[in-house]
């Protein structure tokens, strides 16, 4: 099991990576290679040669993709058609991944063809003189943030900073010690020109300088929508956004100079702030004097993980490159948000049209991100079965072959790729009259089992709409069970922990409505002793295997919120028991909250504070 090479025929940067990799391989037998360097920088082929394995390549670390695919048995001819092909993991929504754990990523990114990585944080590193930056966060080290980038260049990645220079600062603002300072224009966005504000992105800015050794550096700026608007307002007036966002992108590229990086920004608000309903895939109109203002070293970054048209892409590829004369970095997404397990269903839709896009626009840096929206719990080692296909998608021109994918993940993670898009179904496809659909397992999970708000709006779609969906949940943990313990990828015992916690849930309501609809009063007893106690231990179960999770890949820091939420589902299931004995024993005559039919429109929010409570206050 295993790989072996011709050392002596290796380059030595080839020969340290597959040191460093050589133990993740799950192929049968042994697999020995050969390594030829060619003059064609985007070919990888991969071939039998006689008794041994030759890998051809054009960039020197898509040798080890090559080594993999050969392990796999797979011989191909590839395009490595990006400058940059990478991926971002969210670190700013609870979960911060452990440098260790990090390095696992690192080495199966390698494998599977990445060659950039982003570790994106709005607060989750430490400053010096700055108590309450990253404060209670696990923010990293400078020391840690070195240790990873040391270890990505063995294989061939670049560890590019992600981080906020302008918005989407709210996890800082929120202390006193900076809400109250002069740096702050609204809750989440800085105050420009004030001085105090740059020398905390002096600081920011430094910190990532002195970790990583790209010159490159993503600030972030996006959605900045109040830009303006609060204290800089009232201090100055109305100012066109336009006009302060570039006065503040010349302000940090000085910055990034002083420190020799050059900046990558999203640009969405370029596109935002030329119309009046702030779109950024709409009609828009951006004034040639602006694009004028935009320093031309800054590389924009185009977002967009909802499309299911290539031209979409191309064409905006094309209205970002006019932005200001630089090739655009593309952002895609695997879906990590805000599902519990990788959404394949819309990766699959949106990313092989965004690689098309790119191929149309010339388009040669693309990254996938990972996004935490509302807490960040996903089993994000579930993307790594849609990572082995993009790869696939990108380097064969769109003529992905899931066979070869499917081939490649095994070999990596020693699992299996169709189980791992299956687990996918977690969040549960469904038509409706505007299209394809999906329930939101997350909110189902959240439903309090007495107001039922998630319950009500689904309803929308059918009376029989949860019966329905019991059953394919149900069917869906039958076929996952016999790989519980399958877990070289995401962990598919977590996801059968979570089939289980949500097909109690469902179960349990539609006994409780049924029940209370016809006042059965020994079901309805039975429901408070013997079935509420099972869906809380579902619950509990879910929190174990939640918490196992995030041990294997954080730091200790945001788990308290996963346990939080999950303490009051449970007390709430308590408060369901109590309001039925009280119902039982005639101390009340009805349950307000299981009296309510609203005539709802289907629509379910995705934030959790939007799911659990008709109140605001949470």
């Amino acid at each position: 099991m295993g790989i072996t090479w011709e050392r002596s025929a290796t380059a030595p940067e080839i020969d340290t990576a597959l040191d460093e990799v050589s133990s993740e391989f799950h192929n049968e037998g042994n697999c020995f290679l050969r390594f030829r360097q060619t003059a064609e920088k985007n070919r990888l082929a991969v071939k039998r040669d006689g008794g041994a394995w030759l890998v051809e390549y054009g960039k020197t670390f898509y040798a080890l993709r090559g080594a993999a695919l050969a392990a796999a048995g797979v011989e191909t001819e590839e395009d490595i058609c990006f400058d940059t092909h990478g991926i971002l993991l969210d670190c700013s929504r609870n979960p911060v991944i452990t440098p260790e754990r990090f390095k696992h990523w690192l080495r199966k990114l390698a494998l599977l063809g990445y060659n950039t990585a982003m570790l994106y944080t709005k607060d989750a590193y430490q400053l010096p003189g700055e108590t309450y930056f990253g404060y209670m966060r696990g923010a990293y080290s400078v020391q840690e943030m070195k240790e990873v980038d040391s270890y990505a260049k063995k294989l061939g990645v670049e560890m590019v900073a992600s981080i906020q220079a302008l918005g989407h600062l709210e996890p800082v603002l929120r202390w006193p010690h900076y809400a109250r300072s002069p740096l702050r224009d609204t809750d989440n966005v800085l105050m420009v020109d004030a001085p105090e504000s740059y020398e905390l992105l002096e600081k920011m800015i430094g910190f990532w300088a002195e970790s990583f050794s790209s010159s490159r550096i993503h600030l972030g700026m996006d959605e900045t929508h109040d830009l303006g608007r609060g204290r800089f307002m009232d201090r100055n007036g109305y100012e066109n956004p336009f006009h302060i966002y570039n006065r503040h992108l010349k302000r940090l590229c000085g910055i990034c100079q002083k420190h020799g990086l050059s900046p990558i920004i999203w640009n969405d608000m370029y596109f935002r702030y030329g119309n009046k309903t702030q779109s950024y895939y709409g009609p828009t109109e951006i004034p040639d004097e602006v694009k004028k203002e935009i320093p031309p070293e800054v590389q924009t970054s185009y977002w967009d993980y909802y499309h299911f048209a290539p031209e979409i892409y191309a064409e905006k590829l094309t209205a970002s490159r006019e932005l200001n004369g630089h090739a655009p970095l593309m952002a895609s997404a695997i879906r990590t948000w805000p599902v519990f397990w990788t959404n394949c269903d819309i990766t699959f839709g949106t990313v092989r049209p965004c690689l098309e896009g790119c191929r149309r626009s010339g388009t040669h840096d693309i990254i996938y991100t990972m996004w935490g929206d509302d807490g960040g719990f996903c089993e994000f080692e579930s993307v790594f079965a849609p990572l082995a296909w993009a790869a696939d998608c990108a380097f064969h021109g769109g003529k992905d072959d899931e066979t070869r994918a499917a081939a490649l993940y095994r070999t990596i993670f020693g699992a299996d790729y169709s189980l791992q898009l299956k687990a996918g179904e977690i969040e549960q496809p469904f038509e409706t009259p505007d299209g394809k659909n999906w329930i939101m397992a997350a909110a189902v999970m959240w439903d309090d089992p007495l107001m039922g708000i998630v319950w009500h709006e689904y309803r929308h779609f059918g009376e029989d709409f949860w019966e329905k969906a019991l059953v394919k949940w149900q069917a869906l943990l039958a076929e996952l069970q016999p790989h519980r313990n399958e877990t070289g990828g995401g962990d598919l015992d977590h996801a059968c922990v979570i089939l289980e916690a949500l097909t109690a849930k469902v179960a349990f309501r539609l006994a409780l409505l049924d029940a209370y609809r016809k006042r059965d009063l020994p079901r309805l007893t039975e429901l408070a002793e013997k079935e509420i106690p099972k869906v809380q231990e579902a619950v509990a179960a879910f929190g174990r295997s939640f918490r196992k999770m995030w041990f294997r890949s954080y730091k200790s820091w945001g788990l308290e919120i996963m346990q939080i939420k999950l303490a009051g589902l449970r007390e709430r299931y308590a408060e369901c028991g109590r309001r039925i004995r009280e119902l039982v024993s005639g101390k009340t005559a009805k349950i307000e909250e299981l009296e309510l039919a609203p005539d709802t429109m289907g629509v379910v929010d995705t934030r959790y504070r939007m799911n659990v409570t008709g109140s605001w206050f949470i």
